[in-house]
């Protein structure tokens, strides 16, 4: 039976999206207990919980200014986006691109989420679902009714994602209904998939690690360096 072999492995999700949408209230809704705490991080946070019977893995990442260029984003941040998937071995399953339906979703938005995607390089697109969360501004407006006033940059986007998208109306709030539909849906992709997960070519993999290994460790040096000043100056 599919759906029960389907079960019987763990599921990575690693979460993507601008500032503000959402992202550690979508995480905390999945997983069912407040993992994701609610202020801007530069650094991913993987957290693991049983949902519905299975092992998910959830890796919330660091959000980028929704109207800016990947180019205005900074290198921390970019690096990070990218380290998600080590930390998220042997790769995840599914993006889930968190977008808020709060205001019209327009050209810059979708360019900024076109470019920040980019930075994962391979065939990120055949593993993202959008999963709309309805901010505080929303207001009555139906998701239909935000669809049509965002017109081509979010037709783009769903067309970029084959059409793969869920709703959740308040993730403050959400309950297990939504969570279970979204499983199905993510269920269905992964069939469609054939259980495949997200890989980066091994050379960019290593790149990567590399670099944040040198920057940590730059960090690691300066800080020393103030420590031993302030020592020789008798400062404590």
């Amino acid at each position: 039976d599919d759906s029960l072999s389907l079960h019987l492995f763990e599921l990575r999700i690693i979460l993507l999206g601008g500032r503000n949408s959402g992202k550690n209230l979508v995480g905390n809704a999945i997983l069912n207990q407040e993992e994701f705490v609610l202020h801007e991080r530069t650094t991913c946070l993987k957290r693991k919980a049983e949902v519905q019977g299975r092992s998910v893995i959830v890796v919330d990442t660091p959000g980028w200014w929704c109207d800016f260029s990947a180019q205005d984003t900074p290198e921390l941040v970019r690096r990070e986006i990218r380290h998600s998937i080590s930390i998220c071995h042997p790769g995840p399953h599914i993006f889930l691109l968190v977008v808020k339906t709060d205001s019209v979703f327009i050209e810059k938005r979708r360019r900024a989420i076109e470019e920040h995607l980019e930075l994962l390089v391979g065939a990120v697109w055949s593993h993202t679902m959008v999963l709309f969360t309805k901010g505080k501004n929303a207001g009555n407006k139906s998701f239909e009714d935000h669809v049509q006033a965002s017109g081509k940059p979010l037709q783009w986007l769903l067309e970029k994602c084959s059409g793969r998208f869920h709703v959740f109306d308040t993730p403050e709030t959400c309950n297990a209904t939504q969570v279970m539909e979204l499983m199905g849906k993510i269920d269905k992709m992964l069939a469609e998939n054939e259980r495949c997960h997200f890989e980066m070519d091994v050379k960019t993999l290593q790149e990567i690690e590399d670099r944040k290994r040198e920057v940590e460790l730059k960090a690691h040096q300066r800080l020393m360096n103030i420590q031993k000043q302030r020592s020789l100056k008798g400062e404590f």
